[in-house]
C-alpha cells in the first residue's frame, strides 16, 4: 500500500473529512490518496498556503475537529507560519502536513541546491505544540495517531507532520488494518478542578460585593455556554466576554453586556472597572481584553478558570486558580454554590440603559457627517438584518472590532469568528471559506473585512465561487489602513507615511471573481442590499464606502 493511500486512510479514520491546500510535485502522493475515497474525503484547494491555514483553522473552530492543512516543501511550508501561529495562539487544532526533499538530499537540503529545500522543521517550533518528520513508513500510523492526541489535548494546538518526497510515495506492506478513534474531536481530554481550589473561590464568591465574570473563546472549545448561563443566573451577576468568547450566552439575557476590551463597549468596560471580583473562565486575560492589564485593576480579586496551569496568575497575581475544563470547572463550582444565596450589589438596569442609549447614539442613521458611512451604522443596518442562523466570520484589525461591540446574537454559540490569536490580516476570507464548509454550505456566513485586510486574501474569491458557498462579504473600504493611520495621527504628529491606497472598486473586482457585487455609499442602499441576499445562492459581495476616521477601539 502506498504511503499517501495509508495517510489518507489514516486521516478518514480519525474523522477528517476536509483537507485544506495547494499541491506540490512532493505532496501528490496524499492527494492521490484522497482520491481513492471520493465522497468520503475531500481535498479543498485554496489560492495560497496561508488560506489553507486560515480555513482548517476555522473550519476546525465551528465543527469542534481538528483542521487539516498541506504545503509543499519550502515555500508552501515557509507560507503556513501565519496560519499555524493564528491556531497556536488561540489553541486551535490543526495537523499540518507538508513535505520534505528526499532522504538521500540531506546533503542538497542547504540554501536549496535540492529544489525549494532549506531546514523547515526549526522555523515551526515556536507556532506549534509538536513537530515530526516520518523517515520510515512503518511509523506513519504510530505518529499520525499521537499527532492528533497531541493536537487535541491539553491546550488544543498545531501540530507539523513532515513527510520527505521518497516515503510518501513509498509502496509498504502495512501489516495492520487502519483502525481509527475519531482522533480530531477536542477536547480529547478533560480535567477537573481540585476541590481545594474550588472551595476558596466559593469563599471569595461570598466576600465579594459586585462579583463579573468575563468569558473567552476556551468557553466555546469547552462547550460551557449552558455551565455560564446557569453561573450568571444562579449568581444574578454580569457576563461580559472577550471576541473570542462572544455568543457564549444570547446577548439579549439580562445578565449579558457583551464584549470588553479594546474592542469592546464602554458599559461592559464600566462593569468590570467597578467590580471586586472578576472570574475569567476560558479566557487568558489577554491584552486586548484587559486594556492592557489596567482593567481589571492589578489588585483586583481574581478567580480564574483555565485548562492550561501556565496561564493562572500570568497577568494578575491575586488570583486564585481553577485549572480545569472549563466546563467541568464551572460544574463543579456550580455544585460547590448549590444552597448558597448571593446577595450582590448590581444595579443592572442603570448599564442596560447606559448601553442602550451608546447603541443608539452611534448607530443613529440620521446623525450628522455620516457621509462617507460610519461603520457603526452600518452594523446598525446589518443587525436588523441578521438572524439565528447566520455566521459571523470577520477579518482582523478593525472589522472585529465593529462586529463584536455592534452586532448582538440572541442565540447563543460559536456564532463569530475572528483571528484573536496572531490578529493577521487576510484570515477573513479563508475563514469564511472554512466555515462555510463547516455548515456544509447551509448556513449564510456573514464575512466583515476593510480594504486592507480583504486584499492580503482576495484571491480566495475564486474558491468562494467554485463552491458557489453562500458568503456574503461586506468590504469597508476607506482607502487606508485604519488603525495605523489612526495612531499616525495621535502619536506621531499626523506624518501620514504608507497608510494610504489608490482607490480600488471591489465590486468590479468581485465580478471578475463570478460574485454578485454591489457598490453602496447610502444606507438605503446596504439595505436594499441585504435585502437581496438573505439566502444567497452562492457568493456576493457588498462594497461599502466608508470613514477614514471612525474607530471601535475604546479607552479607559
Amino acid at each position: 500500500m502506498k504511503v499517501g493511500d495509508r495517510l489518507a486512510a489514516l486521516l478518514l479514520e480519525n474523522g477528517v473529512d476536509k483537507v485544506f491546500g495547494v499541491p506540490g510535485g512532493q505532496t501528490l502522493p496524499l492527494y492521490e490518496g484522497i482520491s481513492k475515497f471520493q465522497g468520503a474525503i475531500e481535498h479543498v484547494l485554496m489560492r495560497d498556503e496561508r488560506s489553507a491555514g486560515y480555513a482548517a483553522d476555522a473550519y476546525a473552530r465551528m465543527t469542534g475537529k481538528a483542521g487539516v492543512c498541506d504545503g509543499t516543501v519550502g515555500p508552501g511550508a515557509t507560507n503556513l507560519i501565519s496560519p499555524l501561529a493564528e491556531a497556536h495562539c488561540s489553541s486551535i487544532p490543526l495537523i499540518c502536513i507538508i513535505s520534505d526533499v528526499a532522504r538521500a538530499w540531506e546533503h542538497r537540503r542547504t540554501r536549496g541546491n535540492a529544489s525549494q529545500a532549506m531546514d523547515q522543521m526549526e522555523m515551526f517550533k515556536p507556532v506549534s505544540k509538536w513537530q515530526v518528520r516520518i523517515t520510515d513508513p512503518k511509523s506513519l500510523d504510530n505518529i499520525v495517531d499521537h499527532a492528533f492526541r497531541v493536537a487535541t489535548s491539553g491546550k488544543p494546538g498545531p501540530v507539523v507532520v513532515c513527510i520527505p518526497e521518497d516515503v510518501a510515495g513509498a509502496d509498504f506492506e502495512f501489516r495492520d488494518p487502519v483502525t481509527g478513534r475519531d482522533g480530531a474531536t477536542y477536547p480529547a481530554t478533560r480535567s477537573a478542578p481540585d476541590p481545594d481550589s474550588v472551595r476558596q473561590a466559593v469563599f471569595a464568591l461570598g466576600k465579594a460585593e459586585r462579583p463579573i465574570l468575563i468569558v473567552g473563546g476556551g468557553a466555546h472549545i469547552s462547550g460551557a455556554g449552558e455551565q455560564v448561563r446557569e453561573l450568571t443566573e444562579l449568581l444574578n451577576i454580569p457576563v461580559v466576554t472577550s471576541i473570542s468568547g462572544k455568543g457564549i450566552i444570547g446577548e439579549d439575557h439580562a445578565n449579558a453586556f457583551g464584549v470588553t476590551g479594546t474592542f469592546g463597549s464602554p458599559v461592559a468596560r464600566d462593569l468590570v472597572k467597578q467590580s471586586d471580583l472578576v472570574f475569567f473562565i476560558g479566557c487568558k486575560a489577554g491584552q486586548l481584553t484587559t486594556y492592557s492589564y489596567r482593567c481589571p485593576h492589578r489588585d483586583t480579586q481574581i478567580i480564574h478558570l483555565d485548562n492550561d496551569p501556565e496561564e493562572i496568575s500570568r497577568n494578575y497575581a491575586n488570583t486564585i486558580g481553577l485549572v480545569a475544563d472549563a466546563r467541568l470547572g464551572v460544574e463543579a463550582l456550580l455544585v460547590a454554590l448549590a444552597g448558597k444565596a448571593s446577595n450582590y450589589s448590581w444595579d443592572f438596569d442603570a448599564p442596560r440603559a447606559q448601553y442602550q442609549v451608546w447603541y443608539q447614539e452611534n448607530t443613529d442613521p440620521e446623525q450628522e457627517d455620516n457621509d462617507p458611512l460610519k461603520p457603526p451604522t452600518i452594523m446598525g443596518v446589518v443587525n436588523q438584518v441578521l438572524t439565528d442562523d447566520d455566521v459571523v466570520v470577520c477579518d482582523a484589525s478593525l472589522a472585529s472590532g465593529w462586529a463584536a461591540s455592534y452586532l448582538n446574537f440572541t442565540k447563543p454559540g460559536r456564532r463569530m469568528m475572528a483571528p484573536r490569536g496572531l490578529a493577521g490580516l487576510g484570515w477573513g476570507s479563508p475563514g469564511a471559506i472554512g466555515a462555510a464548509m463547516a455548515t456544509k454550505r447551509k448556513k449564510r456566513i456573514l464575512h466583515f473585512a476593510g480594504d486592507g485586510g480583504f486584499s492580503y486574501s482576495m484571491q480566495e474569491m475564486e474558491v468562494m465561487s467554485r463552491f458557489k458557498l453562500p458568503i456574503l462579504t461586506i468590504i469597508l473600504n476607506n482607502d487606508t489602513l485604519g488603525w495605523i493611520k489612526h495612531v499616525q495621527r495621535d502619536h506621531y504628529d499626523q506624518n501620514y507615511v504608507s497608510t494610504d491606497f489608490s482607490h480600488v472598486n471591489f465590486s468590479v473586482v468581485a465580478s471578475g471573481f463570478g460574485l454578485r457585487s454591489y457598490r453602496v455609499t447610502d444606507l438605503a442602499g446596504l439595505r436594499e442590499c441585504l435585502d437581496k441576499e438573505t439566502n444567497p445562492d452562492g457568493p456576493a459581495l457588498i462594497e461599502v464606502i466608508s470613514d477614514q476616521w471612525s474607530s471601535p477601539v475604546q479607552s479607559l
